[in-house]
């Protein structure tokens, strides 16, 4: 599971968002599930998850955070990153 908080308005959710695309069609990520979570209109949930900004991606293996990323937008660490949820 990667929860993606996200804003429309963000140029780096843009570029994480095009790396997650290419990354999503890999056949080892066949089984990811990817929960976009806006940051404008989702407060609530993004305060759940204790994000502080936007361009925030979440790993989870089943109910346990794997990963957590701020800003990224190195496709090899967001790669990575997604390795530790399969």
């Amino acid at each position: 599971i990667l929860v993606d908080i996200s804003a429309s308005w963000c140029p780096t959710c843009r570029r994480q968002k095009k790396i997650l695309d290419e990354l999503a069609v890999k056949p080892k990520f066949q089984d990811l599930m990817i929960f976009q979570v806006d940051y404008d209109s989702q407060r609530d949930v993004v305060q759940a998850f204790g994000a502080q900004r936007q361009s925030t991606l979440i790993a989870f293996k089943g109910a346990s955070e794997v990963g957590r990323s701020v800003a990224d937008t190195r496709a090899d660490s967001i790669e990575a990153m997604l390795d530790r949820t399969i």
